[in-house]
């Protein structure tokens, strides 16, 4: 994925918060934003998200997958809009706590306007029994940080994505998960020929595995 010649206002009246910004960021791997707060981490995922104010002023362009997209009225066309998607720090808002952890990755499954019918199967679970994962079928509130982490990124997959962003994944979870959920994401990016975008304040971390460059 490549964003092209990004420039950003608040509004009309503020300075450039971005100007003529141009970032590559390397297919079906796993990316770190790291910085101090206020340089423009999450204002970011909110351009490619389509979620910033109407007072905003963007221009730029996105090419995935051999296509170019370019940002019209402040937003980026649905079709790049909708294959990209987001886990939020508070993820645990995503988890439905009395299903198990197979049941809230079918109910992520579910079309936009579900009718009365069984659930559909998990696109992914597949992977999760490659994982050889614990807990996939007991209640959500049961499962450990790290599980419901997990669960949370699993369930964004679950619809078609080329592009992840994830809001500080392992900010909540001790060494030894966040070094596991890292592992986990760049399986899941290469498996599913994902490009994930992470916002991590965690310096041994991205120095870990980062590819090279960070941001």
């Amino acid at each position: 994925m490549i964003i092209s010649n990004l420039s950003f206002k608040f509004d009309k009246n503020s300075f450039y918060f971005f100007k003529n910004l141009t970032i590559e960021f390397e297919p079906n791997q796993v990316h770190f934003i790291r910085g101090d707060n206020g340089v423009g981490k999450s204002t970011l995922f909110n351009i490619l998200q389509g979620t910033i104010s109407q007072e905003s002023q963007l221009s730029a362009s996105v090419a995935l997958d051999g296509k170019v997209y370019h940002a019209h009225n402040n937003i980026f066309d649905a079709q790049l809009i909708k294959q990209i998607h987001t886990v939020q720090q508070n993820y645990d808002r995503m988890i439905s706590n009395q299903f198990s952890f197979l049941e809230n990755l079918q109910l992520a499954n579910l079309p936009t306007y579900p009718r009365i019918r069984s659930l559909p199967e998990a696109t992914i679970f597949d992977i999760v029994k490659k994982m050889r994962l614990d807990g996939a079928s007991i209640p959500a509130y049961r499962l450990s940080g790290g599980q419901r982490q997990l669960l949370a990124i699993l369930m964004a997959l679950q619809k078609p994505t080329r592009v992840l962003l994830l809001d500080e994944p392992t900010a909540t979870l001790d060494k030894k998960n966040a070094h596991t959920i890292i592992q986990y994401l760049q399986k899941l990016a290469m498996e599913l020929k994902v490009t994930m975008l992470i916002i991590c304040h965690d310096k041994e971390l991205v120095e870990m595995y980062a590819l090279g460059q960070y941001f």
